[in-house]
């Protein structure tokens, strides 16, 4: 019997791209899991209120928050394993117990700490640099969700290529289902959005380049900026810099842009599914999720040609240099007024997200996972 644990600190936070990954891939593993297989989720006190099915072990000492979280990372965590006789521990947002009492495997989505510090606050940045070259070296194995980061453990942090697995992310069901013109219409009036827009789903940190494509907003033409809006949904947070779109707003002239914060996981294939297209031109992905969510949901995509979006993106996007405003720019123009590259778009999109599975990501971990805990 392999009994697997799975640091749960991020399940029960508000879920920006690493926190729906750690849930989506810990569902996974419990829908796929075999007889053999054995799952304890550890979690802090707060995953009482949404413990649902998942099989808890809660400590009765809070994990969220930045400082509580480290200190029941780095030491209770550490006294659930003991007492739990787990084989391995999973960790699936990039952190992880140093010196654990059993093997462990940890998730590593990106460098941007390390490539891109001054986007972070300092204490941010520099616990990360600090904590995660250590937490790599220690793991049994390192999970990556592309090609691109994998290159950038091996370039940045020396880790051995044959102690890294890609493990893609996937992209649930519940972005392809059928929604009626009214469920559309209830949640454009909750989040008060308008009849047309461009749609940028991300956290609202520099990276993600929103003041340059405030600027490509600003050089649409006036008919169109007129009858598309731009929505930029997402939330914003104290471990990153000034993402500088206050200014950017403030230079908008024509068209309006919309900000209704965090957008709950229900309401994202509505968003997705009403918008123009969605517009990610992030400077740096570990993978890109929204990506491959608005291609699910029918929806044409402009992203950056960056790290890993190409992998993730393939032919199915229009592609462009998150740099020039002015590329950004014509893309959105061209989405906006040439139905047949729209449909086109459509079609490849639904194809090249379907083969993205929260299951096959889950399975691969499993492989993973089983690897490390070496039991027969």
């Amino acid at each position: 019997m392999l009994h697997i644990g799975i640091n749960g600190r991020a399940l029960f936070r508000q879920m920006t791209g690493v926190q729906h990954y750690a849930r989506e891939v810990t569902l996974a593993l419990g829908r796929i899991r075999p007889a053999d297989v054995r799952l304890s989720v550890f979690a802090g006190s707060e995953g009482r209120a949404g413990a649902g099915d998942l099989p808890l072990q809660l400590s009765t000492f809070p994990a969220n928050g930045p400082v509580k979280g480290l200190v029941w990372e780095q030491t209770l965590l550490k006294r659930m394993i003991r007492k739990t006789g787990i084989n391995v521990l999973f960790n699936p947002a990039n952190v992880a117990p140093l010196n654990a009492p059993v093997p462990s495997v940890v998730t590593i989505h990106d460098l941007a700490f390390l490539l891109f510090p001054e986007y972070f606050s300092r204490t941010f940045a520099l616990y990360y640099r600090t904590v995660v070259p250590r937490i790599a070296a220690q793991a049994a194995h390192v999970l990556t969700d592309s090609n691109s980061t994998k290159t950038d453990l091996i370039n940045y942090l020396d880790v051995p290529e044959e102690k890294i697995a890609v493990v893609p992310l996937g992209v649930s069901p519940e972005f392809r289902r059928r929604i009626l013109k009214s469920e559309l219409e209830e949640v454009r009036v909750r989040h008060k959005l308008p009849a047309r827009f461009f749609l940028s789903i991300s956290s609202l940190e520099p990276r993600k380049n929103l003041g340059r494509l405030l600027e490509a907003y600003r050089l649409l033409p006036a008919e169109i900026a007129g009858e598309h809006a731009l929505v930029l949904a997402g939330a914003g947070n104290r471990i990153f810099a000034d993402s500088g779109l206050s200014k950017g707003l403030a230079a908008v002239k024509n068209g309006k842009v919309y900000i209704p914060g965090y957008i709950p996981d229900q309401d994202l294939p509505a968003i997705y599914r009403m918008s123009t297209a969605l517009v990610f031109p992030s400077l740096y992905e570990g993978f890109g999720l929204p990506v491959l969510e608005a291609m699910s949901a029918s929806t044409p995509v402009i992203t950056s040609s960056r790290a890993s979006l190409p992998e993730v993106a393939g032919h199915a996007a229009v592609q462009i240099d998150p740099e020039s405003a002015e590329e950004i720019a014509a893309a959105m123009e061209l989405l906006a007024s040439d139905s047949g590259t729209r449909k086109l778009l459509i079609e490849r999109g639904k194809k090249r997200a379907a083969g993205f599975t929260w299951e096959t990501t889950a399975a691969q971990t499993l492989e993973v996972l089983r690897s490390a805990g070496d039991v027969p």
